[in-house]
């Protein structure tokens, strides 16, 4: 049985039709240079795709004394990937308005790291915010407000209304995760999160600092289709790094590099000393060269966090750090998004999907400080089939009221991400004898498209995916593909609501396969305990993973259903044979969890369909052992109990509760016993 796995991730806040997002001006070209490619706007979002054939850099450049300059021609700049310089093919100042063209949005995101803070320290930040926001908000300058305490909220969704991102940033609730072990700097809550020595929250302090970091590269993920230049303003103290967390520190850097993302740390512990101290600083570097802060600088630099000096160095921004005019270096920031430079280049490797590449900027003015993004990937597109032939006609299917004639089954439970945004897993199978293979040579290939389409009531689209799985068989593997059927899984995010889900695969020949469904998600606030769920399925792996890598999953692409160190591949028909063992999979939110641990449980009744009767109630099933202190998301999976049922049809329903006498909503699934 071929299983192909490919998770697809959907920014909830960012789809550009919800944001309203202006279109996007070709960057200026010198009047003796060849006009931009016309695909310069689709990478302009920030992403790179393999489609695309243009890498947009945005570069800042000052003086010693930290002036913009804004005289530089395209001759004076020199950009290297991997090392060898590459021909700068467009090239414009941001300050430069063509005649006629719409003003262009930027796009800031105010992100409170509150889990290494006090109270003390929160109130500082939250007031420099307010006075930023004040300040700042206009119908150019789209913010957004998020939190970390714990968990990743979105507070705010981009907005240029002032009010409402003052409220959000008032209305922050302190946090009750504290990722500083006892002993930590006081003075505002501060100082640095610091592992080892034998402290006796080691183990919880660094999980926080593992989660901080992820979600971290969240929202580089949810930034990833904004178009152009993003900026996230870092409000933390701060935090060290061992060894153990290094690679997940890089892999944050490398997601806010691929979504062009940069990062202005500000730190709201502000002067440490009285006297002398400094003001505020830009971290550059050497004359005429980008700064690049190493691994080893992290650990042992001399600065007051070089964590914080490592995120905005390695993304292009500066930190706020040594001062206390907090208001003042934030508005520094908003006024830097008119002072860079975007340079674009044609990539001498198109199509090398997941790749790295380094990019580095210098200018032959001596004198100067340039700082950029140190990198980039290319990435696999969401939407593969868009605008090609094989896409258009899968649409026309969906649209129509045309049967498809490949019978497919298909499951869509969904679980929730964070309030207001849904991760729906899908699960697919598409009979082996449906396909239409081609002989190559030894082997027999055949091509499945596949397109997703979520509509709202209007006919508008809320989410959509398309991807192409190509099979490679020798002849024993086709014939025994032919006997039993080709599983497929996928996974979109979509904001909560009631949809029309529309499913259409071709798979090799003139025959189409559709499935029309309605899609109810309900709503999420994530200010009460929920459950998520049931998925179901009889074939469970051995995993490593933890609850804490389900966030690091939705971030890579992937959302496995893991607990307890077992991975659920869930069912497309959820019908299960009399004698096998059936597994079900939920996720419990309670945030409680964020600050104190009740005693958690699941329940469940089973309902016959025709008779509506009860054919099983459980009793409160313990679900502590899958809690993970701090985290309020439980992955829970356990035995469906197969053996007390007769043959049949049934309904699930599911809800959780806790010793403080909070209790879900019920969730239903349905699933059928054949002899």
């Amino acid at each position: 049985m071929f299983l192909h796995r490919f998770i697809l991730t959907f920014g909830f806040l960012l789809a550009l039709g919800w944001l309203g997002v202006a279109p996007v001006r070709t960057p200026a070209v010198p009047a003796n240079d060849k006009k931009t490619s016309p695909q310069a706007d689709s990478v302009a979002q920030g992403v790179i795709k393999s489609e695309a054939n243009m890498v947009l850099v945005d570069v800042v450049v000052t003086d010693k004394k930290q002036h913009y300059l804004n005289d530089l021609t395209q001759n004076e700049f020199h950009v290297f990937e991997d090392g060898v310089e590459q021909p700068i093919t467009s090239f414009s100042r941001e300050s430069e308005i063509q005649p006629g063209a719409p003003e262009r949005r930027r796009y800031m995101v105010l992100f409170f790291d509150n889990a290494g803070l006090g109270p003390e320290g929160q109130m500082v930040e939250r007031d420099a915010a307010v006075k930023f926001v004040e300040d700042t908000a206009s119908p150019t300058r789209m913010m957004a407000v998020m939190d970390y305490g714990g968990i990743l909220q979105v507070d705010q969704n981009f907005t240029a209304n002032g009010d409402l991102l003052m409220n959000a940033v008032k209305n922050i609730k302190f946090s009750a995760t504290q990722t500083n072990p006892s002993g930590a700097a006081a003075g505002g809550g501060g100082g640095f999160l610091r592992m080892g020595g034998g402290n006796p929250g080691q183990q919880q302090n660094d999980l926080a600092l593992r989660n901080l970091l992820l979600a971290l590269r969240d929202v580089a993920k949810m930034l990833g289709t904004a178009p152009g230049r993003k900026t996230l303003i870092f409000l933390s103290a701060g935090f060290n790094l061992t060894s153990d967390r290094q690679t997940d520190f890089q892999d944050a850097i490398d997601a806010l590099n691929k979504a062009n993302v940069g990062v202005y740390p500000v730190d709201p512990i502000g002067l440490t000393s009285t006297g002398g101290g400094r003001q505020l600083s830009i971290a550059g570097g050497r004359s005429g060269r980008s700064r690049i802060v190493t691994p080893a600088n992290i650990a042992t630099g001399g600065s007051t966090n070089p964590v914080l000096y490592a995120l905005a160095a390695r993304t292009g921004g500066f930190p706020v750090i040594n001062t206390n005019d907090l208001a003042g270096g934030m508005a520094k920031v908003s006024a830097e998004l008119d002072e860079y430079y975007l340079l674009g280049y044609v990539p001498p490797h198109p199509g090398q999907e997941g790749a790295y590449h380094k990019i580095h900027v210098k200018v032959d003015r001596a004198g100067t400080e340039v700082r950029a993004r140190n990198g980039y990937s290319d990435t696999k597109g969401s939407d593969l089939l868009a605008g090609k032939t094989e896409g258009v006609a899968l649409e026309a299917k969906a649209t129509n009221f045309e049967a498809g004639e490949i019978p497919i089954t298909l499951r869509t439970p969904y679980f929730y991400v964070r309030p207001g945004v849904a991760r729906v897993n899908l699960a697919l199978s598409i009979p082996g004898s449906a396909l239409d293979f081609e002989k190559q040579r030894d082997n027999f290939q055949s091509q499945i498209n596949v397109l997703g389409i979520a509509y709202r009531d209007d006919g508008s689209v809320a989410a959509r995916f398309s991807d192409v799985m190509s099979l490679n068989y020798e002849k024993d593997e086709k014939q025994a593909a032919a006997k039993s059927s080709v599983d497929y899984q996928n996974s979109f995010k979509i904001v909560p609501g009631e949809y029309t889900f529309k499913l259409v695969l071709s798979a090799g020949g003139a025959k189409f396969g559709k499935y029309v469904k309605p899609l109810i998600v309900d709503p999420f606030s994530g200010k009460q305990i929920t459950l998520s769920g049931p998925a179901f399925g009889d074939k469970v792996i051995a995993s490593p993973l933890t609850a804490a890598d389900i966030d690091q999953g939705l971030i890579e692409g992937s959302a496995p259903m893991v607990a307890n160190g077992m991975q659920l591949a869930p069912s497309s028909n959820n019908h299960f044979k009399e004698g096998s063992q059936p597994i079900v999979y939920v996720e419990v939110y309670d945030p409680i969890l964020q600050s104190s641990n009740p005693q958690m449980g699941i329940l469940f009744d089973i309902v016959n369909w025709k008779t509506n009767q009860k054919a099983y109630s459980s009793n409160t099933i313990p679900i502590d052992n899958y809690v993970h202190p701090g985290n309020p998301l439980v992955p829970v999976i356990f035995k469906l109990p197969i053996d007390k049922l007769p043959a049949g049809d049934y309904t699930m329903k599911i809800w959780a509760r806790d010793s403080a006498q909070n209790v879900s909503p019920v969730q239903t699934g349905n699933f059928s016993i054949e002899q």
